[in-house]
Parts: structure tokens; C-alpha cells; sequence
């Protein structure tokens, strides 16, 4: 198990991230992700039961991974390396829980000083940095110095699951799109 600790903040231009990739070292080339999350209560699941169950495809590794919150911004995190898709699918379906959350992004890792930078390009939501900094010694002087370094406004954004929810829950737009980007992942592109 790995302990995580994590904030995002949202990006809105282009020329941002292109600066943070000039100024900061590669861990990872930008990679696509997907996340399928699944629940007994859906959105709620999280508040409800304190974990999160998803399949994590990135590249063309599979992932059933597990992350429980311990407090805000900080979570136990395990996983276990799948074949298959629809394995993972499978198999939390099995104890009855439900797909509600698909996440579809572009992601590279980024280092800052004890920083891990993710840049995230969200389908449907646009461009987030997300920062882990649980090796970070003097955790809170290294975020300040980033996002003064960078001149990132001090807004912490949610959870992506919240932020997609939110907009769920206010625009019919987006949640007609949202709910037919996930079922045609489900019925197609999962397989």
C-alpha cells in the first residue's frame, strides 16, 4: 500500500503548461489514461463508504486499484495488475457495485524539487495540475514556490469526480454528453 498525497489546480492556457514542461524535469512522457469508476452508490460512494474502487488503463497496462481517503488530500492507495479490462469490470460488478465515473485524459509527470507535477488534459473538464507531494520535505513551502514560480492561482480545484458531478448536476448538456461518452465506452471501447 502507498500512502498519497494530492491537490489539483485548474490551467487555463496552453502556454502555462508549455512552460511548466520547459522549467521542470520529465518522470514520465504525456501518456492516455483512463479511469472507470465504480460504486455502490455512485457519486455518493465516496462520502458513504470513504474508498474508491476504479480500473485504470494507462498506456496498455490495467490496473483494479483501490484508494481509501484518510483525510483531505491524503489517501491509501493499493492496486493489482489486470489482463483485461472488463476483468476489473467484472469483478466489482460481481459484489454489486456500478460503473458511474469515466475520466478520460492525457497525462505526463513532471518533477519539482520534491514534487511530482502531473499536467492533465480532462475530456470534458480541460487542463489541471495535479501535485503530489508526499515526499516532499516542507511539503506546504514547496507548493507556494510552485505555484508562485508559475503564477498558478492559490484555487484548489476538487476531486475530478466532484467537479465532474457538479456539472452533472447543473447543465443537462454536459451530463447528456457525459452519460453518452460513458455508455459508448461500456458498450464499445472497453472490449
Amino acid at each position: 500500500m502507498e500512502i498519497e498525497k494530492e491537490i489539483r489546480f485548474k490551467i487555463e492556457s496552453g502556454s502555462k503548461i508549455k512552460e511548466i514542461e520547459l522549467e521542470t524535469e520529465e518522470i514520465q512522457e504525456k501518456s492516455k489514461n483512463i479511469d472507470l469508476v465504480l460504486g455502490w452508490k455512485g457519486f455518493e460512494s465516496l462520502d458513504k463508504y470513504g474508498f474508491i474502487c476504479r480500473i485504470r488503463k494507462k498506456n496498455d497496462e490495467i490496473y483494479l486499484e483501490c484508494k481509501k481517503k484518510i483525510k483531505d488530500n491524503t489517501w491509501n492507495e493499493s492496486k493489482i495488475k489486470l489482463k483485461e479490462f472488463r476483468e476489473g469490470v467484472n469483478f466489482l460488478s460481481l459484489i454489486g457495485m456500478k460503473p458511474y465515473l469515466y475520466i478520460n485524459r492525457k497525462r505526463q509527470i513532471r518533477k519539482f524539487k520534491d514534487l511530482k507535477i502531473y499536467i492533465d488534459e480532462v475530456d470534458m473538464l480541460g487542463n489541471f495540475i495535479e501535485i503530489e507531494f508526499q515526499e516532499a520535505s516542507n511539503e506546504e513551502k514547496q507548493i507556494q514556490e510552485f505555484l508562485s514560480h508559475f503564477n498558478i492561482k492559490n484555487i484548489e480545484q476538487k476531486l475530478y469526480g466532484d467537479i465532474f458531478k457538479e456539472k452533472i448536476e447543473t447543465d443537462k448538456n454536459f451530463k447528456a454528453e457525459f452519460e453518452n461518452k460513458i455508455k459508448n465506452f461500456i458498450d464499445k471501447d472497453m472490449l
